[in-house]
């Protein structure tokens, strides 16, 4: 969803994160993104205007506040610290952003007019925006995020309902960590944003447990589906009860369980990296990672990326800049 700008012609091995950076460096990078943020949320209009204008937003009609995110220039000239710096609790732009999002929220459905709205939920890295797009041009409008804190998502649809849209379709899109996890890490060569590992177990475990808890509200009011997605894609889809039942039986462990799940997955990619060209990311993501794991797994992640990235300098193209 991102243009190609400068920031992908660096070489990968060559990349910094963030918080590699120096503190006057950081706070330049914060300050930078909350005058920008705050000039948005002071012309709403024209930038919910420049949003649906973006590829990806069906005009206006989807919301995500990542691409929501990419109104900002520094995030723009490169996004990998664009997105980390909007993570840093030292900065404030996040409060504007998430002010311009409500008007974006409250616009979609006026532009609504009453028509069928469809949520998407789940993990992130699931296929959640992809099914958002596919299906999106059916429905009034679109929510895409991962919508896994139960108050969050009574909150959303008690605001639909007082829009007028008495139709809801939440769909539950699910898919297994480690899948999440490649599909993350190969979305961020393409968009330069990643997931901190923490909050992407926190999302997978929790997702199940806040689908379940709408089971009260299924019926002519609230449609319910759960998507299954694989290495191939999109896989059996269920709807109403079966969805529930078929989330019910699945295996629903706890975040600290598929926090290990995540850890251990992309250590294994640090540690037997393919040869293809196609898996290596970029070390800023990674050095970013690395700061996500658990203490006593991240002195062995930090050498595995030095040796894995002196590897990729020395072997060729992969050395070079990003594809």
């Amino acid at each position: 969803m991102v243009p190609e700008t400068s920031w992908q012609q660096v070489a990968w091995h060559e990349r910094r994160s963030y918080w590699e950076l120096g503190e006057a460096e950081r706070q330049g990078l914060r300050e930078a993104l909350e005058q920008e943020a705050a000039h948005l949320a002071r012309h709403a209009d024209r930038a919910l205007d420049d949003y649906a204008a973006f590829p990806g937003t069906l005009e206006g009609q989807l919301v995500n506040g990542d691409v929501l995110a990419t109104l900002l220039p520094s995030l723009r000239h490169n996004p990998t610290q664009g997105y980390e710096a909007l993570e840093d609790p030292a900065g404030r732009a996040s409060v504007h952003l998430n002010a311009l999002g409500k008007r974006l929220r409250d616009r979609a459905l006026a532009l609504a007019r009453r028509e069928p709205v469809i949520i998407f939920m789940g993990g992130q890295a699931t296929g959640k925006t992809t099914g958002a797009l596919a299906l999106g041009p059916a429905f009034g409008a679109v929510f895409d995020a991962p919508h896994t804190e139960p108050e969050g998502v009574a909150f959303l649809l008690g605001r639909i309902r007082r829009a007028g849209c008495s139709e809801v379709h939440l769909a539950y899109t699910d898919r297994d960590p480690e899948g999440s996890l490649r599909a993350m890490l190969a979305r961020s060569e393409r968009e330069g944003r990643y997931v901190p590992l923490d909050r992407m177990a926190r999302a997978h475990a929790w997702a199940p447990f806040t689908f379940l808890g709408l089971a009260p509200r299924v019926g002519r009011s609230l449609q319910l589906y759960h998507v299954r997605v694989d290495e191939e894609g999109p896989g059996r889809m269920t709807e109403g009860q079966d969805a529930l039942a078929s989330v019910r039986a699945r295996p629903k462990p706890a975040d600290s369980v598929v926090a290990y799940l995540l850890q251990t997955a992309y250590l294994s990619l640090l540690r037997n990296p393919n040869h293809d060209r196609q898996a290596y990311f970029p070390r800023d993501v990674l050095a970013g990672l690395n700061r996500t794991l658990d203490p006593w797994r991240r002195s062995e992640a930090d050498h595995l990326l030095r040796r894995f990235f002196q590897a990729v300098a020395e072997r060729g193209p992969e050395g070079g800049a990003g594809a």
